[in-house]
Formats: structure tokens, C-alpha cells, sequence
């Protein structure tokens, strides 16, 4: 929560895990201390990453790798994956669930299930103007431009 990824290059890798629930103050601080630990001892080929995380709108829980022109291996991205579950156990809330979508209404960040998108879209709480986040983006330069857009010009159009 540094927010050091805004200098990252927009090749970076990004990760977005989504939470079932809103996280609280306490939340946030136990994920800071727990992802700065890991984010300490991270590494890729024995070398350290140069990394950073972000929880964003209390539920988004988002890493960033400057991979610096060596590419991370798999084991270091299945440690990060290993983190997540660890987050998931010790907090409750499911972050590993893509069925779990979000959208912006009234400035305001709501969850909902895939399959809840249509019913919401023909219920006119979402329309093609409505914000919605693409948790797919997997590079800086995406996250920074195509992981909040509107309801029409994303992939979730195509489940109404």
C-alpha cells in the first residue's frame, strides 16, 4: 500500500483479487502486514522482485511486479497464489472467486455474482453507462486504463 506501482512501467504484471466483502480498517492493516512480509522475501530466481500491492475501494486487494526484463518464474507466482488462500482463511472473505463481480453505483462499489448481472441489467440497477471492474487485466498499462469501464465497452456485456 505503498503505492510505488504508479512509477512501475505498464508492462508490470498485475493481480487482482477481489473480495466477497468489504474490507475494514483492521482488514487493511492486517493485509498490509501480511503482504509486506511476503512482498520482503519475494523473490524470483533468487533475486528479489521489485513489487507492490494496493488494497483499493476496500474490497480489491491488487499486486504489481516489475518484472525488469526477467520474466518471474512460477514458483513465485504460485507463492503469491499460496498468500492469497493464507488471506482468504485468516480473513473469511473470498478473494479467489471469479464469479464475484463489482460495478459502481451512486459512487459506490457493490458485489454481486456472475450469474446475478443479467438479472440487475433487465432490473435497470446496471445499464450500458455503469461503471464495472475487469479483473482480467493482467499489465499495468491494461489496469490503468481498461479495469474500470463502462458496462458496454467490457466483456461483462456479453453475460446479459
Amino acid at each position: 500500500m505503498n503505492q510505488n506501482y504508479h512509477t512501475f512501467p505498464e508492462n508490470s504484471k498485475v493481480w487482482i483479487y477481489q473480495s466477497s466483502q468489504v474490507f475494514d480498517e483492521d482488514d487493511k492493516n492486517f493485509i498490509k502486514v501480511r503482504v509486506d512480509e511476503f512482498i520482503e522475501k519475494w523473490d524470483s530466481h533468487g533475486n528479489l522482485l521489485k513489487a507492490d500491492f494496493d488494497v483499493l475501494n476496500n474490497l480489491f486487494l491488487v499486486f504489481f511486479v516489475d518484472e525488469q526484463g526477467d520474466r518471474m518464474c512460477g514458483s513465485a507466482q504460485d507463492r503469491l497464489l499460496r498468500l492469497v488462500k493464507e488471506l482468504e482463511g485468516e480473513l473469511e472473505v473470498e478473494l479467489l472467486n471469479r464469479m464475484n463481480l463489482s460495478y459502481i453505483k451512486n459512487s459506490e462499489v457493490y458485489v454481486a455474482k456472475m450469474h446475478e448481472f443479467s438479472q440487475l441489467y433487465k432490473d435497470g440497477i446496471i445499464n450500458d453507462t455503469t461503471l464495472v471492474f475487469d479483473n482480467t487485466v493482467t499489465t499495468k498499462a491494461a489496469f490503468d486504463t481498461q479495469w474500470k469501464l463502462p458496462f458496454v465497452n467490457s466483456w461483462h456485456k456479453q453475460i446479459v
